[in-house]
């Protein structure tokens, strides 16, 4: 063992979590991409031609997981298979863009379920 000055820290990395974080970063990333493909599927917004130059349209704002999804499954892809600590980084952005994504979806939902008035004919 080698001797530590006074207020040194040995800092040993723990890889068993460090690979625990990168599965639950991956997982969470692979099953969100998955379920916002098919929700974006589902609802016709893979096909749906939007209108960049229209700043009310409110489809445009499909768009935004429609570009991130793929990048986030490439990125989960990357760090598997070089392991980097910049991909490593990379997946943990990743990770909160998706829970960011996800939240504002429930939000929305929840919104809409609080909201929502029915109107009799």
């Amino acid at each position: 063992m080698e001797q530590l000055s006074r207020g040194q820290i040995r800092r040993l990395p723990d890889l068993r979590l460090l690979k625990t974080k990168s599965i639950i970063y991956s997982a969470v990333t692979l099953i969100g991409a998955v379920w916002m493909y098919r929700f974006l599927n589902s609802g016709g917004w893979l096909t749906h031609h939007y209108q960049l130059n229209q700043l009310n349209d409110p489809d445009s704002l499909n768009l935004i997981p429609v570009i991130f999804e793929p990048i986030a499954v490439l990125g989960v892809i990357a760090y598997w298979v070089w392991r980097t600590r910049k991909l490593y980084r990379l997946l943990f952005f990743l990770f909160l863009g998706q829970l960011l994504i996800g939240a504002s979806y429930l939000a929305m939902f929840l919104l809409f379920v609080l909201t929502y008035k029915p109107r009799m004919m």
